[in-house]
């Protein structure tokens, strides 16, 4: 059984927490803000809008949000250019054999780099952005993200699991934020063209490897590269569409906010008068003493 010592109460929702976790588990309010002990809370359970309040200082995200677009689009140029690079070396091969086909990669072996190169930017641009998106919630009076910012910023970095991190968390944002339901189901959307081109990509370049030729296999599996793309840019756009969205929000949440008060200027006293010191007597000479005889 747990004592008094190893746990900590969360003065937000009144739940229990072990002293090993760094958030509320329900709220997500840190440890640092939230913290308290038994002995310090009362009876009373204050209302829940009663403990939203500002915390930090909100920063506009828009800069950034303009940088993932552009990387995104650069990408989607980009990756498009490879693949159809990688395509044309592929139908070569079949049509005039290796020798051609190896000759004219070398030739277009460049066009291969910047797709890469713009995919790494836009995640880290993407990074940028949603973690300062998860910093402005609690300096909007919307309480705290499920991670930390500095994990937000992590999560898309990490392959695989950004493909549940992304949309999860603008997901997340929207629904602080208030956004519409449809904001939510255009994620959805998107997350369904990543994934399921790319699973039925799998399926029909196994079914070709076993009942095709080699010719075959590298014949579909480059046409089928171009569509499942296609599909994916399609998915990248409308989620470019979400985030523009999200600015949106976060652009009318913080004009609503009230405008700080600054701290009254202090009354300074009227100065007081200093009365003129008075004249001092100008000495009078002593008479001169006649001379002496």
């Amino acid at each position: 059984m747990k004592s008094a010592s190893d746990i900590w109460i969360c003065n937000v929702c009144r739940s229990i927490n072990p002293m090993s976790s760094n958030r509320c588990y329900r709220c997500h309010t840190p440890i640092q803000i939230a913290a308290a002990k038994p002995d310090e809370l009362s009876v009373h359970q204050a209302p829940r809008e009663a403990h939203t309040e500002v915390v930090g200082t909100y920063r506009s995200t828009e800069t950034l949000a303009t940088l993932v677009t552009v990387a995104a689009v650069a990408f989607i140029f980009a990756m498009f250019l490879a693949i159809w690079t990688v395509f044309t070396v592929n139908d070569l091969r079949v049509s005039e054999g290796r020798a051609a086909a190896d000759e004219l990669f070398q030739q277009r072996l460049l066009w291969l780099i910047p797709g890469p190169v713009a995919g790494v930017l836009a995640l880290l641009a993407y990074a940028f952005w949603i973690r300062r998106v998860v910093e402005n919630l609690p300096a909007l009076g919307l309480g705290f993200s499920r991670v930390s910012p500095t994990w937000a910023f992590f999560e898309p970095l990490i392959p695989g699991f950004n493909l549940y991190a992304i949309p999860a968390r603008i997901a997340e944002v929207i629904q602080k934020l208030g956004g519409h339901l449809y904001a939510t189901a255009i994620i959805g959307l998107a997350w369904i063209l990543v994934i399921g081109p790319a699973l039925i990509l799998v399926y029909v370049a196994r079914f070709t490897r076993i009942f095709g030729t080699g010719a075959d296999l590298l014949r579909v599996t480059s046409l089928s590269s171009l569509v499942v793309f296609a599909f994916q840019s399609i998915a990248l756009v409308l989620m470019l569409a979400v985030l523009w969205q999200v600015e949106k929000l976060l652009r009318e949440k913080a004009a609503s906010m009230p405008a700080p008060t600054a701290a009254p200027a202090p009354v300074m006293p009227p100065p007081v008068p200093i009365a003129p010191s008075p004249a001092e007597p100008t000495p009078t000479p002593a008479p001169a003493e006649p001379a002496a005889d």
